[in-house]
């Protein structure tokens, strides 16, 4: 299952810092002669590459300085290259090594019934391994929490959350839940097995859009799935690329639900109220103000935010920072997406359009009406419910403007009937212009008279 289990305590960051001072705690275990198994080599690359702790151009750079040690008689392990090459620190070395291992060591747990067979994913507090349910001899998915995160309440009562919600929800387009337990104090949950890949890896594969028709397919499989969770009264709070999952016969899945919450958990809803919980990119305007009472609407956004990635081959927002990236989704306007893409219809755009707008109530009132704007537009026909909001949207608009050249309008005119009479003074002063105009006009035609 190709998942990547995220799990926040505010919100979704990206990239861990690269580097830290060399004043930290020394390399420790590893010396010149420790050399590592190719097997563990590989995995300590992915390891270290996954986590964006080094660029492929520095493991390649470390992968020379191993060859001439070879070629020298020298024995050079990985992480002592990249440290040599300066790709890591010796403190972040070690680190990553003590995080390889606990992931290693996790197939050796025993979870009732299930046979681990290898590892296919990983976030910042879960694994994900392939396994074998033996009952059944089905194969499986299963997530475990990190000992580091099953330390941390927050991310063991979300852990627990997952597994309840997804166990809640039996849809075609939603990755199914087995069971969940706990074994020699790791938390764990089984699910059903994916054998396919994730939007997020479709789109960097391919470097660009992935089309309008095969978008709306995925699109309107999901929208589905969340029409089903929403019925139920669940949330997702957490829809993006990452958490779509394709199967090799083209089905579309929502996995991961780690931030589902239920509408009516007012409990939750509070605790949570004023912190951002989702994925910069994707996260709803009002995910972004900690409103403790979004609903369904807030999904409908963060699927146009992806449906506007997958159109576009771009987030709708960028920024240097989580924070920043969030701020525009707040207060930025949107480029229409085709205005980003031309092969775009007009009326695609549209629907992410009404998906995006930034306050709920001028969004979709539900997935449903989502899904009838969907479904009409991969007919062919333009999208009626989009057309009929931005119609109203308009509306107002034109309203207000005419509103306000009324009230501009009406306050002229009130200025003008307020405006004082003329006093007698004003009077005054105007005769006796209009007097010595007339004796000058008498005494020039005088003149002209006797000369």
């Amino acid at each position: 299952m190709l998942v990547h289990p995220h799990y926040p305590t505010d919100y979704f960051l990206f990239d861990t810092p690269r580097r830290t001072p060399d004043s930290e705690p020394p390399f420790g275990s590893f010396s010149a002669h420790n050399s590592m198994p190719t097997s563990s080599e590989t995995r300590f690359e992915q390891h270290v590459l996954d986590r964006g702790l080094v660029t492929p151009d520095e493991l390649q750079q470390a992968r020379c300085l191993l060859n001439e040690a070879e070629e020298k008689g020298q024995r050079l392990s990985l992480p002592e290259a990249l440290v040599r090459a300066g790709a890591l620190t010796k403190a972040q070395a070690r680190r990553a090594l003590v995080s390889l291992k606990e992931e290693t060591v996790s197939p050796t747990i025993q979870i009732p019934g299930i046979e681990l067979l290898e590892r296919v994913g990983r976030g910042s507090q879960a694994v994900v391994y392939k396994g074998r349910q033996t009952s059944v001899d089905r194969i499986v998915a299963v997530k475990i929490l990190l000992s580091k995160a099953g330390g941390d309440p927050d991310a063991r009562r979300r852990f627990i959350q997952e597994a309840k919600s997804a166990a809640k929800l039996s849809h075609s387009n939603i990755v199914q839940a087995i069971d969940a337990g706990e074994t020699a104090g790791h938390s764990y949950f089984i699910m059903e097995y994916v054998d396919g890949t994730t939007v997020y890896d479709m789109l960097k594969d391919r470097g660009e859009p992935l089309g309008e028709e095969p978008s709306l397919r995925i699109i309107i499989q999901i929208a589905d799935a969340l029409a089903h969770a929403h019925s139920r009264g669940f949330i997702h709070r957490d829809v993006k690329p990452k958490n779509i999952m394709i199967t090799k016969e083209g089905v579309a899945k929502l996995a991961d639900m780690g931030l589902a919450r239920h509408a009516e958990d007012a409990g939750t809803a509070l605790e949570e109220a004023g912190k951002a919980y989702g994925t910069p990119y994707y996260i709803a305007p009002e995910q972004v103000r900690g409103d403790p009472r979004i609903d369904s609407r807030a999904d409908i956004y963060s699927l146009g935010a992806t449906f506007y990635e997958m159109l576009t081959g771009r987030p709708p927002f960028t920024a240097p920072t989580p924070q920043q990236v969030m701020q525009k989704h707040v207060m930025a306007p949107l480029v229409p997406p085709d205005h980003v893409n031309p092969e775009l219809s007009a009326g695609v755009s549209e629907v992410v359009e009404v998906m995006m707008l930034k306050r709920p109530q001028d969004r979709y009132n539900s997935t449903d009406d989502l899904l009838v704007d969907l479904r009409t537009i991969a007919a062919g026909e333009p999208p009626r419910i989009a057309r009929e909001k931005v119609g109203m949207q308009t509306a107002a608009l034109e309203g207000l403007a005419d509103g306000e050249s009324a009230h501009d309008a009406a306050r002229t005119g009130a200025q003008a009937l307020r405006a004082p009479a003329p006093g007698p003074f004003a009077v005054n002063q105007l005769t006796i212009i209009l007097l010595v105009a007339l004796v000058v006009s008498i005494l020039l035609n005088l003149l002209q008279l006797f000369l």
